[in-house]
């Protein structure tokens, strides 16, 4: 499992950096999350291992990966090796 998250991770970035407007979703930031956490939800990734897809995709806003703020807003990518991440589950 780790190494196929790791797999969608790396080709993941290759899809931000290859496409400058992929679907995404906008996600406010609640107190105590973790990039982890955000990435581990249902409704997101279902896979905490895919943090670095999010964290990639906002390093605009993002200085350093264990600090987010609640309230701050990330732009999640929708899609994750050319897979809908977030299906209707």
């Amino acid at each position: 499992m780790r190494r196929r998250a790791a797999a969608l991770a790396l080709t993941a970035l290759g899809l931000v950096a290859g496409n400058p407007s992929p679907e995404t979703l906008e996600y406010v930031v609640q107190s105590g999350e973790s990039l982890w956490s955000i990435a581990g939800q249902e409704e997101v990734y279902a896979d905490p291992l895919l943090w670095p897809v999010i964290y990639r995709f906002n390093r605009d806003q993002i200085q350093d990966p264990a600090l987010i703020y609640p309230k701050q807003r990330l732009q999640i990518p929708k899609v994750v090796d050319g897979k809908a991440a977030m299906d209707e589950r």
